[in-house]
């Protein structure tokens, strides 16, 4: 039987919880924000790096056989695709990855879009390569929905790449099959790189299926999938990351890219780590999941009997919660630092897209005894807006 007990992160660098301390004003802070977990990996990965680290060497090291296999045999057990081994391109980081990908297949000045609200490092990742930003907004009219006909025009405008996030951070949306097959459609007739981030393909709550854009792979040639066992196995300190390229001219091109950059394979541990997981951890993970889901129906419940006023959206995949506030009708930043005053710090609504102010987005992996007593101060700053 897994436990998700709270974990004192302190003395450990981390920045989730060292980040924000000088904002604060306060020594019990909560935090709800940067994405990783507030409890141990996996024991079977505590195991392996122990016993990774008694050898004693930590030299150069490769992405050897044995984990390349692990990458493949999790994507077809967990994600149901048939990936081949040469296709699996291991990386540092998903970022360091979609990086390599601007520089590899577009040029100075080429547009890329984005599905907005979305992970606020996607804006970063376009504009310091120097590429234009396009958004495309998500429709919120009924639940969160792709705008195909507005994407459309932005492919006809000369949008050369789009990032996907599957499943959707931070609005929790796990794409359905037949909207990642009008994607595909999309991408394929205007001849758009189509990037899929899927670095929460694991998180996937009870009564939802993730489908990998790789299903995809024989239908259109330009599909590259990056996935990692960062966040599903709160491992991200460490680096590791895969890109999996199903077409040899893009992976030969990719991989030039990066040995331009000198970007090698992830670290002695991190491979380590990354293997275990994707060999070991399938308990561990539907544990998790199981946990994430009963933080998501303890917050949604609280929120409907105490703070009717916000809107929370319907959490499919990830740990990441989006609610929105802007009944009180109050600043986002307002709410941000108001909540900070009261000892909770969360993630502010803006930074995800212009449109969000008055939002905010709770990470809730988490034990429940942390989420609890984050709720209960957050009860206490909505009282004060009706006040």
């Amino acid at each position: 039987m897994y436990k998700f007990d709270t974990l004192d992160r302190s003395q450990t660098n981390s920045a989730k919880w060292e980040g924000p301390r000088h904002k604060v004003g306060r020594d019990d802070y909560l935090v709800f924000s940067v994405a990783d977990s507030d409890y141990e990996t996996a024991p079977e990965i505590k195991k392996a790096l122990k016993e990774r680290v008694d050898h004693g060497a930590f030299g150069y090291t490769l992405a050897g056989d044995g984990y390349i296999e692990a990458v493949q045999t999790w994507m077809e057990n967990r994600h149901h695709v048939s990936v081949k081994k040469p296709w699996i391109v291991p990386a540092p980081k998903v970022l360091t990855s979609m990086s390599m990908m601007i520089e590899a297949f577009t040029g100075a000045d080429d547009k890329i879009a984005i599905q907005t609200p979305v992970y606020h490092v996607f804006f970063d990742v376009v504009k310091l390569s120097g590429r234009k930003l396009v958004e495309n907004p998500l429709d919120d009219e009924n639940g969160y929905a792709m705008d195909y006909a507005h994407l459309e025009r932005c492919f006809q405008d000369g949008v050369k790449m789009l990032f996907l996030c599957s499943p959707h951070n931070p609005v929790g949306r796990v794409w359905k099959k037949e909207e990642l097959q009008k994607l595909v459609e999309l991408c394929k007739a205007y001849d758009v790189y189509l990037v899929s981030d899927e670095i929460h393909a694991d998180l996937i709550l009870p009564g939802h299926t993730f489908v990998s854009a790789g299903t995809f792979f024989e239908d259109y040639e330009n599909i590259l999938v990056v996935n990692a066992p960062s966040k599903t196995f709160n491992i991200a300190g460490l680096h590791a990351a895969n890109v999996v390229v199903s077409t040899p001219a893009l992976r030969r091109t990719l991989k030039a890219t990066m040995r331009k950059f000198f970007i090698g394979t992830p670290n002695a541990l991190a491979l380590t780590a990354c293997q275990t997981a994707y060999e070991q951890c399938d308990a561990w993970v539907d544990a998790q999941n199981e946990h994430i889901r009963a933080n998501y129906e303890l917050t949604k419940s609280f929120f409907e009997e105490n703070v009717p006023e916000a809107k929370v959206s319907d959490l499919q995949g990830t740990y990441l919660l989006w609610i929105d506030l802007r009944a009180f009708n109050v600043k986002g930043k307002d709410i941000y630092e108001g909540l900070m005053a009261h000892g909770i710090v969360v993630g502010e609504g803006k930074r995800y897209g212009v449109q969000c102010d008055g939002f905010i987005r709770v990470n809730l992996a988490c034990s429940k005894a942390q989420l609890l007593e984050g709720l209960r101060r957050m009860d206490t700053y909505f009282e004060t807006l009706r006040t």
